[in-house]
């Protein structure tokens, strides 16, 4: 085991030799009979307990221990007097940072405890220093952003990464709110409570704003940063911007469900005009033979004419359904009227409202709109036993506003990805960049919030930077 390397300074001769007397066994000892000496010997070996006398001629124990601090700090400093003298051990805490005072004559036994003790701090004080160091390293070098903030969410550090993230110099980024960057006042309220109340919050999903208009999409981890004594000094935050990895996801979520209803499409054009046709011209068969069948025949022909005429407008609702005529024909507008109007809803009175005229060339946005409604009032029909669905369209600050509402017994949101086709809603909202808020219980009924960022031309995904 390695021994504790311990330096004793004093002017007297005979107290360093019978300290060395005393020690050698336990501890590496070395001796100093001046200021001199005892800075040559940290200079040239690792000490790591110093213990030095009071009175000494050219500077005190005090004096000397303060001269070190700065190219020395790490050894713990035990101070040696032979006198009661109050301003001398105040100076030692405050100039010093004197660990232990002991009073001359030492007790051989307690002065082994104190330097034992001692080498216990260094040790502690040795890792912390190690992980300090780590962790500065990590600090400064993580690509991710790191901020610290205080209790009044001003930013007081930071790394590189985050002057890279928010798009700034270092001066403007210091002292200036987290809140600041984060305009989503609800995203806001949570990271807020979380952090406060909880004391972390992991890999949180939200919109960080370093530049008017220019979002990016991140994740925050945040968490509490205390003292000894367990009160709060300050928050840490780290942010990784996740803004292309969730264009691509949302890029090829887009793709898949554009791709589901190009096939739905041709699946209803095939069904249309190959089965469609097929069972059309059977029916004008089959109505010939009716006219010349006997009595007899005819009414067994006349209830196939039936079941064939009622196949042919099932069919015909199924080609609906897949893709109303009116949707490529007249817009959006004008197909949700008609969905509203003319969906079976048994005696559910259904409203669509549109706050401002809606028109857009993005077809592929015009049928995954289309499809929400359709889905929305499709389960409301079925599960929320209401009475009323409301459907309302608005242009707001080059968004798209969607709110779904109906007056039903609502639904345990916990639990709405799970099934009731709304994960089909949240979806097709997050494959064209929107948003979308779910609010439901048993008094108010069901509320879908959606907003989509509303442009005339196909997203791209190396320039297209979020808005709204």
């Amino acid at each position: 085991m390695t021994k504790i390397k311990v330096l004793y300074i004093d002017d007297e001769k005979n107290n360093l030799l019978a300290f060395r007397s005393a020690y050698r066994r336990i501890f590496d000892v070395y001796i100093a009979e001046t200021i001199d000496l005892a800075k040559a010997i940290l200079n040239e070996t690792p000490i790591e307990v110093v213990i030095s006398d009071q009175r000494m001629p050219d500077m005190t124990g005090v004096e000397f221990f303060e001269s070190i601090i700065d190219l020395y700090p790490n050894p713990i400093r035990i101070l040696l007097t032979g006198y009661s003298d109050i301003k001398a051990v105040e100076d030692a805490i405050n100039k010093g940072e004197v660990y232990r005072f002991i009073n001359k004559p030492w007790n051989e036994f307690e002065l082994k405890v104190t330097i034992e003790n001692a080498y216990q701090l260094y040790h502690l004080r040795e890792q912390n220093n190690k992980l300090a160091n780590k962790y500065q390293k990590v600090f400064s070098e993580s690509s991710d952003a790191v901020l610290v903030f205080d209790s009044k969410g001003r930013i007081i550090d930071f790394n590189r990464a985050a002057i890279a993230m928010f798009e700034t110099i270092k001066l403007n980024l210091t002292l200036s709110y987290f809140s600041d960057y984060i305009n989503n006042d609800e995203e806001l309220k949570f990271i807020t409570k979380k952090i406060c109340e909880e004391g972390i919050l992991d890999n949180y999903e939200c919109k960080i704003s370093p530049k008017v208009r220019h979002k990016k999409i991140c994740l925050i981890s945040a968490n509490k940063i205390c003292n000894n004594y367990g009160d709060v000094v300050s928050y840490q935050a780290v942010i990784r911007d996740v803004t292309k990895r969730t264009n691509m996801q949302q890029m090829l979520l887009k793709t898949a469900i554009i791709s589901q209803d190009k096939e739905r499409a041709r699946i209803s054009r095939d069904l249309h005009d190959g089965i469609g046709q097929t069972l059309l011209g059977i029916k004008f068969q089959l109505n010939q033979l009716v006219e010349d069948a006997s009595k007899k025949q005819k009414p067994q022909l006349e209830e196939i004419s039936n079941n064939l005429l009622a196949t042919i407008q099932q069919l015909r609702k199924t080609c609906y359904d897949i893709l109303p005529p009116s949707l490529s024909s007249f817009g959006i507008q004008k197909a949700i009227l008609n969905l509203c109007e003319n969906f079976p809803s048994n005696n559910i009175e259904i409203v669509a409202i549109f706050k401002n005229d809606i028109f857009t060339s993005d077809k592929e946005l015009e049928v995954s709109v289309y499809r929400i409604v359709q889905e929305f009032i499709n389960n409301a029909v079925k599960h929320a036993n209401c009475s009323e669905i409301n459907v309302a369209f608005s242009l707001i600050d080059d968004q798209l506003n969607i709110v779904l509402t109906d007056n039903g017994i609502g639904f345990d949101i916990n639990n709405y990805n799970k099934g009731l086709g709304i994960s089909n809603i949240v979806s097709r909202v997050k494959s064209f960049y929107g948003t979308i808020k779910v609010v439901s219980n048993n008094k108010n009924g069901t509320k879908f919030t959606i907003n989509i960022p509303f442009i005339n031309e196909q997203v791209n995904i190396e320039n297209y930077n979020l808005k709204g």
